[in-house]
């Protein structure tokens, strides 16, 4: 490989292209977005280091000099090789990213556990999750998909429902009192409940559990999902939260669910990605993994509650 450590600046190749594309400094400066002067200074330097003018001026007009029409080709000859190198290695990283908006609770509680079966099967692939709780904007944000929590509103995007979520109310096992077991529903009264923010789960809930509008003792309102089940298992309160979220706690014991009684919370899990997101051959591959996932957990759901009956 030659020795290139006494090459021009590319910047100056770069600003003698544009120059010589548009045959005006003005324009080239627009282009490069740069000053008219730092264009003027680039050319000159350049200039000064081969020997030669580039450039010839006649009135307001420029040309390019005998010399820099010698130069131009090989210029632009160089300057597409670096860039259909680039493109290249570009376009090869992108075939073997996926990258997945996923919002913190649904990925921390369900998807990270999942993962690991993924990843030995295809260990090519570079899957990124970008982590957000806001509706997904696939003109401003680099992301092939996304799984969103809503009711399917999203105009343009293709949209499945991945998921089906009950809410219930939960809490650790160290909370529960001795001298006031939970029953039924009107115990609640001798409980701490955790609220969300920007939910109605307790009102919709206690509604459909039949209870009037009590003063029930609230400790805490909190606006991160991952935060409120942390308080949950941490014995702060009892919160309404996904069941499908928080299994496998409920699986270890960590959590308890008191009563069966459960809501739909007015949403699901969609699977949201623009129409032409299924050209990438790994979103074809995501999707039909995580649906498959799914059904698993699904499956497994319905004979744990088959189960619940025969005992």
């Amino acid at each position: 490989m030659d020795n290139f450590s006494g090459f021009p600046s590319l910047n100056f190749l770069l600003t003698f292209e544009s120059v010589a594309r548009h045959l005006s400094f003005t324009n080239a400066a627009k282009e490069l977005c740069v000053t008219q002067a730092a264009v003027s200074h680039q050319i000159k330097a350049l200039e000064d280091y081969l020997g030669s003018k580039l450039f010839l001026r006649e009135k307001r007009r420029i040309f390019l000099s005998e010399e820099g029409q010698q130069l131009l080709p090989s210029v632009v000859s160089g300057l597409q090789g670096i860039a259909d190198s680039i493109d290249r290695l570009r376009t090869d990283e992108t075939e073997d990213t996926l990258v997945v908006g996923v919002g913190s609770s649904f990925s921390a509680n369900w998807l990270v556990h999942r993962l690991g079966p993924f990843y030995q099967k295809f260990p090519d692939i570079n899957l990124h999750l970008k982590i957000s709780n806001n509706n997904p904007d696939f003109n401003t944000e680099k992301m092939d998909m996304a799984v969103v929590w809503g009711k399917g509103e999203w105009q343009g995007l293709v949209h499945e429902q991945l998921m089906v979520v009950e809410f219930t109310p939960v809490c650790s096992p160290d909370l529960l009192q001795k001298d006031h077991p939970l029953n039924t529903p009107e115990d609640l009264i001798h409980y701490p409940l955790l609220d969300d923010f920007f939910s109605e789960s307790w009102k919709e809930w206690l509604e459909l559990a039949g209870l009037p509008d009590r003063k029930y003792k609230r400790r805490a309102l909190i606006n991160d999902s991952n935060v409120f089940i942390q308080s949950a298992l941490d014995g702060h309160g009892i919160g309404i939260c996904a069941v499908e979220i928080v299994q496998e706690y409920l699986d270890t014991g960590r959590l308890v669910r008191p009563f069966e009684l459960s809501i739909t919370g007015g949403g699901f899990y969609f699977l949201v990605y623009p129409e032409n997101a299924l050209q990438k051959p790994l979103v074809c591959l995501f999707k039909d993994w995580l649906l498959e996932e799914v059904r698993k957990s699904e499956s497994i759901e319905s004979f744990r509650a088959a189960d619940k009956q025969i005992l």
